[in-house]
């Protein structure tokens, strides 16, 4: 387990490679994104001035302020920033599609954050689903802004299919233009599910990054849609910069005409997302400190690991001086079963299902090895790289924000789990 200079343990967050710890001494939680690899003086120097920049701009625009570089003791570098609740993908994939005026609220929100930065003269350069963050309260936020980090490790195109622009795809170009084309991506997975260039059932990277830069990206199509949003989603996926709107705050104005939007938003209010369907509408709370808690950030699960033996925890406690709530016996009953893992030699493939929405970790015990937590964020299903000749046990944890729920463990390869 990685251990920030800090003193906090850090555990990966999903498969993106980010890490998740808990402040040992104000227990505040926290994220860090470890770069590919080591800068030079010169880019460490720009990169510390855009997080600096963009720190000051977060308190004015949803922007998610990071608290500049640091060395992980590991011989990496990595950006520690507040830990957000989910992504967009995480939230549209748990509920669906969000409702016309939510989508037009979290537009009006993106093009805020863009207009502040396209302002103070730095681009976004990777605006996509997944670098839009809400918060515990709600609030979203656009996260990871700034080029420097991505000139110095450009991302592989296949990589940037989801939000890419067609000039960055081919030329790797990162300005006002390109952040445009992403917001774009970002309302058109917001209002029907799925990104401008998603991929077809069969379809190879090439053949997808080819439709991306010849074909226009299919309008988005749902009954309850204005024109006039419709039309401002297309302009924005134009696949010549020049046909785009001009600026953000040429979109932002236009957001604010699109169909019929919601009363206007206190800075800082929290945004309501909705499945499909008037009786599903949830607001984004998930409480980060039992989050972390779930995922046993700060060294607290403890496993002892035989040969025929793997110990799991029937429930992980939260960090030390934490507000983490923990499960309450007079609540409603949450149901959480994980289904029996699918082995397929290096990976084995998860699925579980819940009798509510919660945030979910996976928790795999080697056999002769540490355990290990994994925050699978909302998602359902999770592959996971194992040995391919180890034991190994599961089991998925989940909470709601209020209380946490434990899978029973579930075994491959004649692997006993105890509970």
């Amino acid at each position: 387990m990685t251990t920030d200079p800090a003193g906090s343990d850090l555990v990966p967050l999903g498969d993106g490679g980010v890490l998740a710890g808990v402040d040992p001494g104000t227990g505040a939680a926290y994220a860090i994104k470890p770069l590919p690899g080591r800068l030079d003086r010169r880019t460490r120097a720009e990169v510390e001035a855009e997080l600096r920049t963009v720190s000051r701009l977060a308190g004015r625009a949803p922007l998610l302020a990071a608290e500049g570089l640091r060395d992980l003791g590991d011989g990496r570098q990595g950006v520690r920033m507040e830990l957000c609740s989910q992504s967009l993908t995480e939230l549209v994939a748990a509920f669906g599609p969000m409702s016309v005026d939510d989508a037009v609220a979290l537009g009006a929100a993106l093009a805020d954050a863009l207009a502040a930065l396209h302002g103070a003269g730095l681009c976004h350069g990777g605006v996509s689903p997944g670098n839009v963050l809400f918060r515990d309260s709600g609030e979203p936020v656009l996260a990871d802004a700034g080029a420097a980090l991505r000139r110095a490790f450009p991302a592989p195109a296949g990589r940037l299919l989801d939000a890419g622009a067609p000039e960055t795809l081919r030329d790797g170009v990162m300005d006002e233009r390109s952040d445009l084309y992403g917001l774009g991506a970002v309302l058109h997975l917001a209002l029907t599910g799925k990104g401008p260039h998603a991929a077809a059932p069969g379809e190879s990277d090439d053949d997808r990054l080819l439709r991306a830069l010849t074909e226009a990206a299919p309008p988005v199509r749902r009954d309850d849609l204005p024109p006039d949003l419709a039309a401002l989603v297309l302009e924005l996926l134009a696949r010549d910069p020049a046909d785009r709107p001009p600026d953000a705050a040429a979109v932002r104005a236009r957001l604010g005409g699109a169909g019929q939007p919601p009363a206007p938003r206190p800075a800082g209010a929290p945004l309501l997302v909705f499945a499909p369907g008037p009786q599903s509408r949830r607001r984004v709370h998930l409480g980060v400190a039992a989050l972390l808690a779930v995922a046993a950030v700060a060294g607290l699960l403890f496993w002892v690991n035989r040969p025929r033996d793997l110990d799991m925890p029937a429930a992980v406690p939260p960090p030390a001086g934490s507000s983490a709530p923990t499960a309450a016996p007079s609540r409603p009953a949450m149901l959480l079963e994980l289904a029996d893992p699918t082995d397929r030699g290096d990976v084995v493939d998860l699925a579980w299902r819940s009798s509510q929405p919660l945030t979910y970790a996976i928790v795999l015990a080697p056999e002769g090895l540490p355990a290990r937590p994994i925050l699978a964020g909302r998602a359902t299903t999770y592959s996971v790289e194992v040995d391919p000749v180890r034991k190994y046990c599961f089991l998925v944890q989940g909470t709601n924000g209020v209380d946490i729920v434990s899978t029973a463990p579930k075994p491959i390869r004649g692997a006993v789990c105890r509970q």
